[in-house]
């Protein structure tokens, strides 16, 4: 005979906050440590095989097939035939209560990882995300108290993973409110897993004593500056609706008649051939912005306009290649790539013709921040992510000012992202 246990009002609520509170902590230390192994490991790979390549040049071709055609074959065989189609996913899993299949996080992992240690132009940050939504959605499932909170876990184990690859807790707040839950109600159980979620990630940060992504010395800005960063960020908001587009179009055309085997290895093809002649764009990209960052002002004002120009011309066409051949990933890294070469672009033209007194650097950091904004549609992230990475918030003031600019120019030119316009399309397919 079953006795039937009563429970206050207040002995329930105390019950709820505690079991959410140490869940959000477990969620936030999980996903965070997630994301550190998931950089560090990606990283130091990358690194070494782009090293590798550039003392044998034919390896830039090659890498690529190797990475691309291994992720097809694991598709195939080992992660049930499935796609990954980034945030959209996720976006799916918070508006239309789809679920997010444990396999998710190994997939996104392996696959990610193979996609830029290869050479693939994308970036692991939204392999991250899905992987770290997974985990959310997975925690929500353990209690029956945890259940009407699944946006909110998703959530916040984004907002962790994101604040530790960008070394920026504030960063991964703002993402998940941005692009995640824009539209949800914002909960006091919201607030609280997504506080202790970030505050595990910061935890992290300290413990393992983790280093900026672009550590610089940024000194000082002048408001002689202000009008040509103006440009920038109108400049920067017309070259996200041209990426935006670039890998929409290509992703839902490339070689749609073809078998996915040709798709794969045409795909490789193309990506290894770039490279062969701009290895800058390889993996990530961040070790071109490095060594841009580390050198003399004087060496880059003398770099080709031209160069920077086709570097931008190409990123986002090989990013749209390597998507649409079965790489992992999105348009995330590939907008700080082509920030710090539009930033640097125009402030080779402005100090060369314009303004002698400016910062090429200060250029790089707000074309980062501006692309990222209106690709993303995302200020408040762009700021305090490109923030965190660059270690120095004395750009704060035209940070905030330039990437909300951004962002409203290249909404009101094309309203979509990357990410809500596949979203759209799959709810219009459901």
């Amino acid at each position: 005979m079953f006795t039937k246990i009563h429970v206050s009002k207040s002995n329930f609520i105390w019950i709820k906050w505690t079991k959410i509170m140490i869940c959000s902590l477990l969620l936030g230390f999980t996903a965070s440590l997630f994301a550190l192994i998931f950089k560090h490991v990606t990283e130091n790979y990358e690194h070494l095989l782009y090293n590798r390549a550039l003392h044998a040049p034919a390896l830039f071709f090659i890498l690529p097939f190797i990475g691309l055609t291994v992720i097809y074959f694991l598709r195939l065989y080992v992660f049930k035939n499935r796609k990954n189609k980034g945030i959209s996913e996720v976006l799916e899993a918070v508006y239309v209560k789809k679920k997010l299949p444990a396999f998710k996080i190994p997939s996104h992992f392996i696959n990610g990882f193979l996609t830029v240690i290869f050479g693939g132009a994308t970036g692991i940050e939204v392999s991250t995300v899905v992987s770290t939504a997974t985990m959310g959605e997975l925690a929500s499932t353990k209690d029956t108290i945890f259940k009407k909170y699944k946006s909110e876990f998703i959530g916040g184990a984004i907002a962790a993973g994101v604040a530790v690859l960008f070394h920026s807790p504030l960063g991964g707040l703002f993402f998940s409110l941005e692009n995640i839950v824009r539209h949800k109600k914002k909960t006091n159980e919201f607030f609280v897993i997504h506080l202790a979620s970030i505050l595990m990630s910061f935890g992290i940060l300290f413990l393992f004593d983790e280093e900026p992504l672009f550590a610089t010395s940024i000194t000082n800005w002048n408001y002689s500056a202000l009008p040509y960063l103006l440009l920038l960020a109108v400049t920067a908001s017309v070259y996200a609706v041209f990426l935006t587009k670039t890998v929409i179009l290509i992703k839902g055309k490339w070689l749609q008649s073809a078998k996915p085997f040709l798709q794969v290895t045409t795909g490789a093809a193309l990506l290894g051939i770039v490279l062969l002649f701009q290895n800058g764009l390889y993996g990530d990209g961040y070790h071109t912005i490095k060594s841009f960052l580390h050198m003399d002002n004087s060496l880059l004002l003398t770099y080709s306009l031209l160069s920077l120009g086709l570097l931008l011309v190409i990123k986002p066409i090989i990013t749209a290649v390597t998507l649409s051949s079965g790489g992992d990933g999105g348009v995330f890294a590939p907008s700080i790539f082509a920030g710090a070469i539009l930033g640097l672009f125009i402030g080779i033209l402005t100090k060369n013709y314009f303004n002698p007194d400016v910062y090429l650097l200060n250029f790089m950091i707000v074309g980062v921040a501006v692309t990222l904004s209106a690709t993303l549609h995302a200020p408040l992230t762009a700021v305090f992510l490109v923030c965190g990475i660059f270690n120095s918030y004395i750009l704060l003031l035209p940070l905030l000012l330039f990437t909300f600019i951004s962002k409203y120019v290249s909404k009101k030119v094309y309203p979509y992202t990357v990410y809500t316009y596949s979203f759209r399309l799959q709810k219009q397919k459901d």
